[in-house]
């Protein structure tokens, strides 16, 4: 009937960072911590997952909590990019769906923000990942979830004008506002912000968490039950930036 996360944008090889932005839920229950992108600059190695995401994870909370991954632009870099999927496995791949209590969650997988890379073709997995997810959106648990939550990397909205970012928001965001998702949860511009439904413009709620230096760093806190998803920003500091909070009535 419930269910919290929390969420982590942006980290950018500083595993420092893991325990640091878990201080501000203080002992606060939650059910399992989402990754949302860029929590590398590129991979080089495998010495380098384990020492900058699986090890920190695992001493801050992943030996109690569970984690979901999606990668950000900076996971499609590095010669050992190909690897990473060999680390972490998601309910089903790279982008998936899965219902949590109330919530019904549409994970993306974003892509590169402007580098293509030659084996990574950005625009066709964006448009694949879109008409995949309109059948989500189509399905009777979708109209039924009380609420429905996308989580990806580049936000569909206040980005920069780099290729990615517009095709992101060409492919994504009118399906968000025809299938009227509740919440869209990105990262990326390392401007954190909480945005609220804009007539013509987008017609859904969008939260950015912040970046990886200090002072800008943010912990997203997400709970949701029958009567309210109520998400809260954090900074670093502990220091509330911004909340927004979507009725359970439908």
């Amino acid at each position: 009937k419930e269910v919290s996360w929390l969420v982590l944008n942006d980290i950018h090889d500083r595993p420092e960072s893991f325990p640091l932005l878990l201080k501000p839920n203080k002992n606060n229950s939650y059910d399992f911590v989402f990754l949302n992108g860029d929590m590398f600059d590129f991979q080089s190695d495998e010495e380098q997952i384990i020492d900058h995401l699986l090890k920190p994870c695992t001493d801050a909370f992943a030996a109690q909590k569970p984690m979901l991954f999606v990668r950000g632009n900076h996971e499609m870099r590095g010669k050992f990019a190909h690897g990473l999927k060999d680390y972490f496995s998601n309910p089903d791949g790279l982008y998936f769906t899965c219902q949590l209590g109330p919530v019904l969650i549409i994970a993306l997988d974003t892509g590169e923000e402007e580098i293509q890379t030659g084996w990574d073709d950005s625009d066709a997995y964006r448009e694949k990942q879109a008409a995949w997810m309109e059948k989500i959106m189509q399905s009777e648990a979708y109209r039924k979830a009380t609420y429905r939550v996308v989580m990806m990397h580049i936000p569909p909205q206040y980005s920069f004008e780099h290729k990615g970012s517009q095709h992101c928001q060409k492919v994504f965001s009118p399906l968000f506002d025809q299938y009227k998702v509740d919440l869209v949860i990105s990262g990326h511009t390392h401007v954190f912000g909480v945005h609220p439904p804009v007539k013509g413009k987008h017609d859904y709620p969008l939260v950015i968490g912040g970046g990886p230096l200090p002072g800008n760093r943010t912990l997203l806190k997400v709970k949701a039950n029958d009567e309210q998803l109520h998400v809260e920003m954090l900074k670093d500091d502990g220091t509330v930036v911004g909340e927004y909070k979507v009725k359970g009535e439908r």
